[in-house]
């Protein structure tokens, strides 16, 4: 059936519910080696730096503009049109933010190739939503081509930044990042959606200090990464003992000793970015440059009201036609 044939139309949930839908980059199954750096498994604080070293923050933010439903012959595909944006914050004495790229995707489930969809903002320029297919057709599926979309872009950026600083740090996993990679790229993940450590060894976490770090431990796996848990504040007496820890991984390629490096660098320098519960609710796992970052990319997004009725209106068309 041509493109031209298949009807989309929206999906009634509203888009703000996507929330709901948590997304994991990290899930394989692995096993992990915890004696790589030391046998003993205790705290580690790295001495104190020679020079303040070059940085960049790389990060993305993601929107559903609209879920939409396509009717393809006797099936219907799940899709939705959405947006994103990707940047970086450098570091080296004032911070700077630059890098920025958008992107606005129509995703669709089962295979189905869609032409662009173009939406039409009066006075400004054409929203173009480039096509994006995903073998599976449920109602995550879409989320997925979109998160997967801002997170090549976020590993582009970060690849290309890392000839230009001493360390990349890339919000979340280095799932994207690919192997050939030049450069020091490291994985920040402030969520810690699963455990890796045993739990001896998992006692280790909560008495950390901030400035510390635990050994390097061996996530083994299709792209085997080095990674580390390291504290860089301390949370309220009322929240988890955890709060302030982060987990961070360096490609397993690089070699032990660049791992060791970064994570002593992580620890030393990662503590001056850590934000504050009334400034922003994610604290203090959630940087200051990458809240920053976010909060500037959400605005070069585009007000999501009218994005919204742009695409209704383009639709509105297409079901006149």
């Amino acid at each position: 059936m041509p493109a031209t044939a298949q009807a989309m139309r929206l999906d009634p949930w509203a888009a703000q519910y996507e929330g709901s839908i948590q997304i994991g980059d990290d899930a394989e199954a692995v096993s992990v080696d915890l004696k790589v750096e030391q046998d003993a498994w205790v705290a580690l604080k790295p001495g104190a730096r020679k020079a303040a070293p070059r940085l960049a923050f790389v990060d993305g933010v993601r929107r559903i503009e609209h879920r939409v439903l396509v009717a393809d012959g006797d099936r219907t595909v799940y899709g939705l049109l959405g947006s994103f944006g990707v940047g970086a914050v450098h570091v080296h004495g004032a911070a700077k933010v630059g890098h920025e790229v958008l992107g606005r995707v129509l995703v669709t489930g089962g295979g189905l190739k869609r032409d662009p969809f173009m939406a039409y903002v009066p006075g400004g320029s054409p929203l173009r939503f480039e096509p994006r297919s995903e073998p599976e057709n449920d109602p995550a599926v879409p989320v997925q081509g979109l998160q997967m979309a801002m997170r090549h872009t976020e590993a582009g950026l970060a690849e290309r930044l890392s000839a230009e600083v001493d360390v990349v740090f890339l919000d979340g996993p280095l799932t994207f990042l690919t192997p050939a990679a030049s450069g020091s790229v490291v994985g920040f993940v402030k969520r810690q959606l699963r455990n890796y450590l045993d739990p001896v060894a998992h006692a280790l976490l909560p008495r950390l200090e901030v400035g510390e770090r635990t050994p390097l431990f061996l996530i083994a796996g299709k792209e085997p990464r080095y990674s580390w848990y390291a504290r860089i504040a301390h949370g309220r007496s009322i929240e988890s003992a955890l709060t302030g820890v982060v987990r961070l991984e360096a490609p397993a390629a690089r070699g032990r000793d660049e791992a060791r490096a970064l994570a002593d660098l992580s620890a030393r320098e990662l503590r001056r970015f850590a934000s504050d519960s009334a400034r922003d609710p994610r604290a203090p796992q959630n940087l200051y440059p990458i809240g920053g970052l976010e909060a500037r990319l959400k605005h070069r997004l585009g007000d999501a009201t009218v994005v919204r009725r742009a695409i209704e209106a383009q639709l509105h068309r297409e079901v006149g036609a």
